[in-house]
């Protein structure tokens, strides 16, 4: 049954990312949360060179790799076509060098400042909401539910290109919940 639930949840993502769905209510009529919005800018390039910065958590997510987590967001943004994504390496000893850690990135003002030192041209952001377990699956230890906010910002005027929320579930632990809750956050960037 759960192989069931995961595989249909990962189709239905998977399908509306293959179709392009580009409207709010397109994606709910598929029951995917479609919470996000795009800044007409976002289409004055080809394509934006941009640096994922690393993985905020508000909330405890211990056992968890933000690290990867933020690479699989990278890879996520590269299969929009809109852009391009500056090497998490970069990002390491642009900070090393600031003397700053990845815990300092805290506002959109230096978020935006590092983008210009590594020669972006926008910045992604990612903040964990939320990790749960659903008591109705409280046969299911590995059930987690997970919720993100993804946010990519112009470095040249600060302006907010494009804005989402998130929601993903797995029955194999909370990182697998996250990237689908990645995924989901960035379909509105295929239309």
């Amino acid at each position: 049954m759960k192989e069931f639930f995961t595989l249909t949840i990962s189709s239905a993502v998977l399908a509306a990312v293959v179709a392009g769905c580009g409207t709010a209510g397109q994606m709910a009529s598929m029951g995917l949360p479609a919470d996000y919005a795009r800044s007409p800018v976002l289409d004055t390039r080809d394509y934006w060179r941009t640096a994922v910065l690393p993985m905020a958590s508000p909330v405890p997510v211990s056992g968890i790799d933000l690290g990867m987590l933020s690479d699989y967001a990278g890879m996520a943004l590269l299969r929009t076509g809109k852009f391009t994504v500056v090497d998490r390496s970069v990002l390491d000893e642009i900070l090393e060098e600031q003397e700053l850690s990845y815990s300092g990135i805290v506002d959109q003002s230096t978020a935006v400042e590092l983008g210009r030192v590594m020669g972006a041209e926008a910045v992604m952001t990612v903040r964990v909401g939320s990790i749960s377990h659903d008591d109705f699956w409280s046969d299911e230890p590995g059930q987690r539910d997970a919720s993100i906010h993804v946010r990519i910002v112009s470095v040249e005027t600060s302006e907010v290109l494009y804005t989402a929320t998130g929601q993903g579930n797995s029955f194999e632990g909370a990182e697998d919940a996250l990237k689908m809750a990645v995924e989901v956050a960035l379909i509105g960037l295929f239309r």
